[in-house]
């Protein structure tokens, strides 16, 4: 039973095998036929293109070949055609010349025979001869005509066609029972009467009484039509008031009023400008305001006297306005409670800044007068150029490190400009052109980049700070007594202090307890401060390495003898400097 078990097991093993290898060649017959099917049509497919394209080609060689022999014939009819029209014309232009060569012929032969025939016949011949002449005179003529009466009706055309082309449809005015114009439209007739308005500045003039304008249309040329200026004269012409011909000023298209003798107060106008001149090369003095005078009929009630039309030129629209200098003022305390722009206070009191005491008067503003005066001069002055700072990164010093290499020198140039002054107060700078009379010398310094003090230690084995005094002894720890935050180390006046780690100063100064005292950042929220000293050796903003001399012993401040009051301060709390430094100098 177990043998026959075996031999089964064996025999489907077999069939398995078999039937597993049928099924791949199955497969692999199938695929190799589909491969030689897609070949077949592919290649038939390229044949065909193939054929295609040579046909097309084929076509378009004869389409082009067709073409251009058309267009051969085509050329060569219209070209015959247009040599038998210019042989026409030619016929055409030298018949005339023939018939002349013609009749000349003709009456010499006819002038011959009669001269043959005696003085009757050349009589006769001769009548005969003039008549025949005169009938081709008038021949010639009607040809003529007959060429010459469309070019004659050409020529009128034009010259109609250019007449009615200057004309134009326009409005004829009448006013007050009189015709004062033309206008294109009616917003001429506005900007007239606008005119008019602002020719009167008195109660006296009376309006006419028939105000209202009537309009009809008319045809006229281009210089028949009367400007808003010129109506605005006849406007007030026919307004039936008493006129007069005058100059009316105007200050920003303002009427002042008008004057009989306007060259009087054109050298009233240049005094003011006079005033303000300096004799400067290349300067331009103006009045800030466009003043301008307009020739034209007044009202005569508009009319101004001299002394009256002065007074209002060289009068002032505002007065002078002073501070007086209180205690405890300051330059922009001062511009904030007169309201004033703190730039404009500066301009008008350039030393404010430097010198400013109780009783002084500041300048709030100046007076302005009626007409304001702009003075511009081409001024030439010498600029400093700043020097640029190039940074050189060093990764082996902490950041906040910083040592110049080479100082920066400004460069110099030479600056040319427009500067505007209104009442000889700057108020505008153009810059015209520049020339660099000597180059900036750029300024190198190193940087770190490592990071500062990562942390603090809490033995004194692996401490990142040094003892800061050079000697000394613990003279009262932290706690020595009650509110002590630091370590006094004792020593003689005068004994160096030096950074116990490097950082940046962030305190140098005298104050309070601490008298003249140093403060050293060293980043990650940890510092160390120096107190009680006898001088100092570095500013606020150095930056410090390790063992740099900053400051040195002394006992300034609440202090009973000669130390260094020495604390180290992490995340603002008071640490035991003793866990850092150590208790005793170590030495150098």
């Amino acid at each position: 039973m177990a043998r026959h078990t075996e031999k089964g097991a064996s025999e489907e093993k077999a069939r398995d095998s078999m039937g597993g290898s049928i099924t791949a060649s199955s497969w692999n017959n199938q695929w190799n036929h589909l491969s030689d099917q897609a070949y077949r049509r592919l290649h038939y497919l390229g044949i065909q293109l193939t054929r295609s394209l040579r046909k097309l080609k084929r076509r378009s060689y004869k389409l082009a070949a067709r073409l251009r022999l058309h267009a051969i014939v085509k050329g060569q009819k219209l070209g015959s055609t247009w040599a038998r029209r210019a042989k026409l014309t030619k016929e055409e232009m030298l018949l005339p010349v023939r018939r002349v060569r013609h009749a000349v012929s003709d009456v010499s032969f006819k002038l011959s025979i009669a001269k043959q025939q005696g003085r009757a016949a050349q009589a006769k011949a001769a009548a005969q001869i003039t008549w025949e002449c005169v009938q081709a005179l008038g021949r010639l003529c009607c040809s003529l005509l007959n060429y010459a009466a469309p070019a004659a009706a050409a020529v009128v055309l034009v010259v109609t066609v250019n007449h009615f082309r200057d004309m134009q449809f326009a409005l004829s005015v009448e006013y007050n029972g009189e015709d004062i114009g033309y206008i294109s439209d009616e917003s001429v007739f506005e900007d007239a009467e606008k005119i008019m308005q602002g020719r009167i500045i008195y109660e006296d003039y009376e309006e006419p009484l028939d105000a209202v304008p009537r309009y009809s249309l008319a045809v006229v040329s281009d210089e028949e039509l009367t400007s808003a200026s010129a109506l605005a004269n006849e406007l007030i012409s026919a307004s039936g008031n008493e006129i007069m011909e005058a100059s009316g000023l105007y200050v920003d298209d303002t009427f002042l009023g008008a004057a009989l003798d306007e060259g009087k107060l054109q050298l009233l106008l240049d005094g003011i400008l006079d005033e303000h001149r300096t004799g400067a090369e290349d300067e331009r003095v103006e009045f800030v305001k466009d003043i301008r005078f307009q020739e034209g009929l007044y009202p005569i009630t508009s009319i101004v006297d001299y002394n009256s039309m002065a007074d209002v030129l060289t009068s002032e629209v505002a007065g002078e306005v002073v501070y007086t200098v209180k205690a405890g003022d300051a330059p922009t305390l001062i511009a904030q409670e007169q309201d004033v722009p703190y730039s404009e206070l500066k301009q008008l009191n350039p030393n404010i800044e430097e010198e400013l005491f109780v009783g002084q008067e500041v300048l709030i503003s100046r007076s302005e007068p009626f007409l304001k005066v702009k003075r511009v001069v081409t001024e030439v002055y010498d600029e400093e150029i700043p020097f640029t700072v190039n940074e050189t990164v060093d990764t082996s010093q902490v950041r906040g490190y910083t040592k110049v290499v080479s100082y920066g020198q400004k460069g110099l140039k030479e600056v040319t400009a427009d500067v505007v002054y209104i009442d000889g107060t700057e108020t505008e700078r153009t810059v015209l052109s520049t020339t660099v009379l000597k180059e900036p010398v750029a300024q190198e310094i190193v940087t770190g980049t490592a990071a500062p003090l990562a942390n603090v230690p809490n033995s004194n084995s692996n401490s990142s700070f040094m003892w800061p005094v050079d000697g000394g002894y613990v003279s009262c720890g932290i706690n020595g007594y009650w509110g002590h935050t630091g370590m006094d180390i004792a020593t003689s006046r005068g004994t160096p202090i030096r950074a116990a780690a490097s950082g940046t100063v962030v305190i140098a100064k005298q104050q309070g307890a601490y008298g003249i005292h140093v403060m050293i950042d060293h980043g990650n929220n940890v510092q160390t401060l120096y107190a009680h000293c006898s001088g100092l050796n570095v500013k606020v903003g150095d930056y410090v390495n390790q063992g740099d001399l900053i400051a040195y012993v002394g006992m300034t401040g609440r202090a009973t003898g000669n130390h260094c009051h020495f604390e180290v301060r992490i995340n603002g709390r008071y640490m035991d400097p003793a866990m850092y430094v150590g208790n005793r100098y170590p030495g150098r």
